[in-house]
């Protein structure tokens, strides 16, 4: 029996001894131990990453072109009339044709213009007009009545020696009407491109669904701006900005006395724009100098529905009024002049909107937008074109 008793604990130590499941598959667990903080401060290294692919520099400018064409959406106000003079408002898509620089395109849309109205009123404010500006104060509240509406917005600069801006942007009739009131007269030059200019600029920040306007009581004439015309008809026509023009009657004795440099720009006599070997200052060779740009001649629609030339055009408000879609009316009188006002409102509400992009895009300078209706005895007013620059385009 002492045999059985020795077997049977030969066989308990060797079952005690051999490893169970969990044993055999995991390391057997370290006694807790203090913590080493030298250990815990070691950095713990992972897999390195595998080296991420250089761009594709040449896709990537070709998506960019890409999506700058696309982008390139071209807009234009179009006012129609019929024969009698009266305004169309049932025009189809199907009865416009447009073309760009004489190539058709596609319209991408065309519709109603709905939107809200961003209008700058600018006013003539030097000593020559002010017996007449008794006639503009009391016009705040036709503004806000017949033109801006609910969610239309209005600023104001009055211009003369210098351009001031009288009110910002704002849908306050009151506050309009307010501004209005306070124009007054002063200085004797009339700064009528740096007034635009300085509209233009307002108007550039309104947001993109906004239909921008100017609507300028003046003369039509400009002395002492630092600003040409180029430089005018290049920003509204980039900014999408139609200009109107209600001429003050020059009729009147007072408005009767004109500035007598109007035929040189003020830059070309001004000697901060010094020409090469002694050329006097005339603008034939400052444009030589400078490569001053100029303006190719359009076909634009007057007040009366004739269609004239641009360099044919009676005053420089005229000139802007035909580049960019609106209209110039003169010879008003006092109390004509809330007639010419509605006019202009009526026009204004009962536009068409026409946007395209256009695939001319390659021809840098000056594009004509061309409007053709497909109904007899139509007349058409748009803007006449929108300028590029071949740096502005794709490789």
């Amino acid at each position: 029996m002492a045999w059985l008793a020795v077997f049977a604990a030969l066989t308990l130590a060797a079952t005690l001894a051999a490893p169970t499941p969990a044993s055999a598959q995991e390391p057997a667990s370290a006694p807790p131990s203090t913590p080493d903080p030298v250990a815990d401060e070691r950095p713990v290294f992972s897999k390195p990453r595998q080296p991420a692919q250089p761009p594709d520099i040449e896709k990537q400018q070709q998506e960019a072109t890409k999506f700058r064409v696309q982008s390139t959406l071209v807009t234009t106000p179009l006012t129609v009339f019929d024969s009698s003079g009266q305004l169309v408002y049932d025009l189809e898509e199907k009865d416009v044709r447009l073309l760009d620089n004489g190539v058709p395109q596609r319209i991408e849309r065309f519709e109603a213009a709905t939107d809200p109205v961003a209008a700058v009123i600018v006013v003539q404010t030097n000593d020559a007009v002010g017996p007449l500006l008794p006639q503009v104060r009391p016009l705040g509240s036709l503004f806000s009545g017949l033109l801006l509406g609910s969610e239309g917005q209005a600023a104001v600069i009055f211009y003369g020696d210098r351009v001031r801006v009288a009110q910002d942007f704002s849908s306050n009739s009151d506050r309009l009407a307010a501004t209005l009131k306070s124009a007054s007269a002063w200085g004797s030059a009339a700064r009528l491109n740096d007034a635009l200019a300085r509209a233009v600029a307002l108007l550039e920040k309104r947001p993109r669904n906004e239909r921008r306007v100017i609507i300028a009581f003046s003369d039509g004439f400009d002395s002492g701006s630092e600003t040409d015309r180029q430089e005018v008809v290049r920003r509204a026509t980039s900014a999408e900005v139609t200009v109107y023009g209600l001429r003050f009657n020059p009729a009147e004795a007072l408005l009767m006395q004109k500035p007598q440099d109007r035929a040189q720009s003020p830059l070309d006599a001004n000697v901060a724009r010094p020409l090469p070997g002694g050329l006097p200052p005339t603008p034939t060779n400052s444009a030589a100098v400078y490569d001053t740009p100029t303006l190719p001649v359009v076909p634009i629609i007057v007040a009366t529905g004739e269609i004239i030339r641009s360099a044919l055009a009676s005053s420089l408000l005229e000139f802007y009024a035909g580049y960019t879609g609106g209209v110039y009316l003169s010879h008003w009188t006092k109390t004509a002049l809330q007639g010419q006002l509605s006019r202009i409102a009526s026009e204004i509400q009962g536009q068409y909107e026409l946007a395209y992009v256009p695939d001319t895009l390659s021809q840098s300078g000056f594009h004509r937008i061309e409007v053709q209706v497909r109904r007899p005895g139509m007349k058409v007013r748009a803007r006449a074109g929108y300028f590029t620059a071949q740096q502005e385009q794709g490789p």
